[in-house]
């Protein structure tokens, strides 16, 4: 049975998922939700938020000897890293599980929090701890790992279930940069104690991780989405109303699929906007005259609006393919991002951090969605981890190159419209995927690589 004939049967799968639970028994997934939710708050979700308003704090500091070139070296290592470390992460969630890969990611950084705090006294220093240690302990305690385990909980609801865990893990975005400022600004505004909030949170991890992540469902005795037969979903993807891949595609094959390369490069539009704007949005505007007090709410707005994103773009992430979803945000950032490069007035900036915010969230929350849906999940950590490292190769380029050019002119706009540029280019990728009408297509594509 097609694509398009299985969309007659659209609510069957959620159907049957309730029609199939063992009575009398909580499925796992739903607790899994809000722990995995605060796993993320704690790394990936806050990680960023705080170096935005602690690392610019740097450039103050005289004995470091920084400038804004060596401050987006720093952030553009941390985006490297990220890609360069998922699949290396990917592979050891695959063979260790990811309570594993969580609780191991959590000790390390920990201790990287702590050598932000009492070690980091070079540039060489702070490209170490924050853009090698702090990146590859973030992506093994919180993105991949995270999104990685809901992929395996979730198949029927897996959009929605995505959503929730992403809401709740991101609304550290909105939350962190307040409180880290005001930490900072009761310390006598030194850029060390920004990190204070971190470590707490990294030492809460560990237990957290060991205590209630369980890796798969068939860790409990479970099935994806707590249905009792997985056979009454029909196999094959069958009653979705968009294309979801149910079939054990090997990474190797996932790999030679050109819609594959083609869903990565359109989310890299996503991270590429957000590492621009957590990197360099607070040099760009306060070059243009704008007050610092600004760009703290501008940066906490896109926190918030960031959320809005997730939720509202996710939440129909089951009804909507989620590549089509990945292309309407790239188009909203190239927007935003325009209005940044440009921006005259208090309207232009929140426009930046609106834009930035939900585009970004938006791609964030369906991205790993879109990866699971058009592939599966018998090599799921692999493949997102691979579709990270894809992301993040160009998104990684972008701090360092607007730092450059601000040293070179005192401001970043032409870096803006750089990003503008690529940016839509990632939209125009994702356009060019085509949802396979059967699970066999995607066999089919891969073939023909081959051949």
């Amino acid at each position: 049975m097609d694509y398009e004939a299985r969309q007659g049967d659209a609510g069957a799968a959620p159907a049957a998922a309730e029609q199939g639970a063992k009575p009398g028994r909580l499925f796992y997934g739903y607790i899994l939700i809000p722990v995995l939710g605060f796993m993320y708050f704690c790394s990936s979700g806050i990680v960023l938020p705080t170096a935005t308003i602690v690392n610019p704090l740097m450039l103050q500091d005289a004995s470091l000897g920084m400038n804004a070139t060596m401050l987006g070296t720093g952030f553009s290592l941390f985006v490297l890293v990220q890609g360069l470390s998922a699949p290396l992460v990917g592979a050891l969630i695959a063979k260790k599980g990811a309570r594993f890969s969580m609780a191991l990611g959590a000790a390390v950084m920990l201790l990287a929090m702590l050598a932000l705090i009492f070690l980091v006294s070079s540039p060489v220093a702070y490209f170490l701890v924050f853009g090698i240690v702090t990146s590859a302990a973030t992506m093994m305690v919180g993105q991949l790992a995270v999104q990685s385990t809901v992929g395996d909980w979730f198949v029927a609801r897996r959009g929605i279930a995505m959503t929730a865990m992403m809401v709740l893990g991101a609304s550290a975005s909105f939350v962190g940069p307040p409180v880290v400022n005001a930490i900072v600004g009761a310390t006598g505004g030194t850029w060390r104690s920004g990190w204070y909030l971190l470590v707490g949170l990294s030492a809460v991890l560990i237990p957290v991780a060991l205590l209630f992540v369980k890796n798969k469902p068939a860790d409990l005795g479970q099935h994806p989405d707590g249905i009792a037969d997985p056979s009454v979903l029909g196999g094959s993807g069958k009653g979705f109303k968009v294309y979801k891949n149910t079939d054990a595609v090997p990474f190797k094959r996932v790999a030679r699929t050109p819609a594959f390369w083609l869903i990565s490069l359109a989310a890299t539009g996503g991270f590429a906007s957000y590492t621009l704007a957590t990197s360099q949005s607070a040099l760009h505007f306060s070059s243009l005259g704008f007050d610092s007090g600004l760009v703290v709410a501008g940066v906490a707005v896109m926190g918030g609006v960031s959320l809005l994103g997730k939720l509202l773009l996710g939440m129909v992430s089951d009804r909507i393919e989620p590549v089509r979803l990945i292309v309407a945000s790239t188009v909203i950032l190239v927007v935003g991002v325009l209005a940044g490069a440009a921006a005259q007035n208090e309207a232009m900036l929140f426009a930046f951090y609106v834009c930035v915010g939900f585009g970004f969230g938006g791609v964030n929350a369906v991205f790993p969605t879109a990866m699971a849906n058009y592939f599966g999940a018998s090599s799921f950590s692999k493949n997102l981890g691979t579709g990270i490292m894809i992301t993040t190769v160009v998104a990684s380029a972008l701090p360092i190159a607007s730092g450059a050019v601000y040293d070179a002119t005192g401001t970043c706009t032409i870096a803006f419209y750089l990003t503008a540029g690529i940016v839509a280019a990632c939209a125009a990728c994702g356009l060019f995927v085509r949802i396979p009408r059967c699970d066999t297509e995607i066999e089919a594509a891969a073939e023909a690589v081959v051949q």
